[in-house]
């Protein structure tokens, strides 16, 4: 975090080479995140820009306060939530999903070994390719927890505050993308 700081303060002072590090810092995670939730290539590339203008438009009000990768990342889920809305017509991407009341969620379940005798199966590249087209079979709202999770690194309670739901609702997303992945690997 003290790196971003530093690296956003020269920028503001003029450093190109400040900018230049904080976009090669998050330059793959924010792309990868965007295409994943977006699947056309070329719509991902053109909102990677616009939330990169918007990155470096806001820049000079960041407060310093809390994680810039957060920060970014709530610019990036936007912009994808505008493009949503642009496509449909109007939003229609409900981010209160219902969860069967007859489960029980703990953290044990999101964060236990999602099958360990197929992970024994597998090297790691292969196992990597099935969880990512796995993924990609979950519904927006599902990956979108667990790509922000496993690939961008951020914690539960920071997606909960960049989508504004609770934690509960995002650890029942969490929880169910596990399940279905875990589904998913065992055909």
């Amino acid at each position: 975090m003290k790196q971003d700081y530093d690296d956003i303060r020269e920028f503001l002072e003029g450093s190109m080479s400040a900018f230049h590090r904080i976009y090669s810092r998050y330059e793959r995670q924010l792309f990868f995140y965007i295409n994943s939730m977006v699947r056309q290539r070329e719509t991902a590339e053109d909102i990677f820009q616009e939330v990169w203008v918007l990155i470096v438009a806001k820049l000079p009000k960041f407060a310093f306060k809390g994680s810039f990768k957060n920060w970014i990342y709530t610019i990036a889920h936007h912009k994808v939530i505008d493009h949503t809305r642009k496509v449909a017509g109007k939003y229609n991407v409900s981010l209160d999903e219902t969860i069967d009341k007859d489960e029980k969620m703990t953290y044990l379940d999101i964060l236990a070994d999602p099958a360990p005798d197929i992970i024994d199966q597998l090297s790691t590249k292969e196992m990597i390719d099935k969880i990512q087209k796995a993924a990609e079979k979950l519904p927006d709202k599902q990956k979108e927890v667990f790509l922000l999770r496993c690939d961008a690194g951020l914690k539960f309670k920071e997606i909960a505050e960049m989508t504004d739901e609770s934690l509960n609702t995002i650890l029942g997303r969490m929880h169910y993308a596990i399940k279905k992945i875990r589904n998913e690997l065992r055909e």
